[in-house]
């Protein structure tokens, strides 16, 4: 068997990852590492930290997804995963990615009983997403729950590469960061983020490994994406549903939002802003208020969009499952392909 250990040139990195224990640590949904070899099996050997149940990682080989369960019980052990052991003779690649939330995989090496070459490269267009449930692909794959309410579940049915930023990524085609955490608000003390005491993206935006259940690692920006959407906005409304209303909070959400929008804007200066909530059922004051938001940026003289999906609030009471996030992606995508070329460039 052949072994890759990481990181290593040989395996293209993908999401917020920061280097630590021994190998590269998947933290945000959607992350993932993409590797190619000459095999019939290959392995991952990682550390899973749990934090409260068991989870679920995912692969794609070939053209196939694959999922593998971590029990609970092995939190905080080497474990190896296998990912495939009865492939076709030849030339394979296969991408490694966190599935769900709730946990961070530490990734110390690949094995594979043939040679590993370099990974493909990634696209050319780059896009990153600030987003919620969403964005990160709760509960997606429960596809018999088309616009309905969410049944209960425990997980099981998340699923990041089924996400509207994860499909458009595959679609147009570009590489993209999912920044995305589920219950996650703008401002701490709201959402759903780490309840009761919750975390907003005001306290997570600068990290790679974010949760303040575990040590915080900042992230250095170095992905320069042309494109960055915002999708942040719809759990605001609790534990306040009328927070809009009161012009005095209302004007303190909209500053706190441009002062992060501006935030990850000073590192990536020339990439548009597109502001889009979902089609989850949402109140239109929070898309108005994205409108806002996008204006005093400078709109599109500045290239900031706000963007409304066709069913933008009105499609499902509960999280969009994969019809639903193919539908996002599809119309995000015929959005972005109309933007200057100058943005791409």
């Amino acid at each position: 068997m052949n072994i890759l250990n990481l990181p290593s040139p040989m395996a293209r990195l993908t999401g917020r990852i920061p280097e630590t224990n021994g190998g590269v640590m998947l933290c945000w949904c959607g992350s993932s590492i993409t590797f190619k070899f000459r095999g019939t099996k290959c392995s991952v050997k990682a550390v899973n930290d749990n934090f409260g149940s068991e989870t679920i990682v995912g692969s794609f080989i070939d053209g196939k997804e694959y999922q593998y369960k971590i029990p609970y019980g092995d939190s905080g052990k080497e474990i190896e995963i296998v990912l495939a052991d009865d492939l076709r003779e030849g030339e394979h690649v296969a991408v490694f990615y966190k599935r769900m939330e709730g946990h961070y995989i530490t990734v110390r090496e690949i094995t594979c009983d043939g040679e590993f070459f370099d990974p493909p490269k990634a696209p050319k267009k780059r896009i990153e997403v600030y987003g919620d449930s969403v964005s990160a692909g709760s509960v997606v794959d429960c596809e018999e729950y088309v616009g309905k309410s969410d049944p209960e579940h425990k997980g099981q049915w998340d699923n990041a590469w089924h996400a509207y930023p994860q499909i458009l990524a595959r679609e147009l085609p570009a590489e993209v960061y999912d920044t995305a955490q589920g219950g996650i608000a703008i401002f701490d003390g709201t959402g759903y983020f780490e309840m009761p005491d919750t975390k907003g993206m005001e306290s997570c935006w600068e990290y790679s490994a974010y949760s303040s259940y575990r040590e915080r690692i900042r992230w250095d920006f170095g992905f320069k994406p042309h494109v960055i959407i915002f999708a942040i906005g719809q759990n605001d409304a609790y534990p306040d549903p009328d927070v809009l209303k009161d012009p005095e909070r209302r004007e303190k959400w909209i500053s706190k939002y441009i002062e992060i929008i501006e935030g990850v804007r000073s590192h990536s200066p020339k990439a548009a802003v597109v502001l889009a909530l979902t089609v989850l059922m949402h109140d239109p004051a929070w898309d108005e208020a994205l409108s806002e938001i996008a204006n005093r940026l400078g709109g599109e003289g500045k290239h900031v969009y706000h963007y409304l999906y066709t069913r933008c609030g009105k499609a499902t009471p509960g999280h969009p499952r994969y019809p639903e996030q193919r539908e996002m992606a599809a119309e995000m995508k015929a959005f972005l392909t109309g933007l200057p070329e100058e943005i791409w460039a």
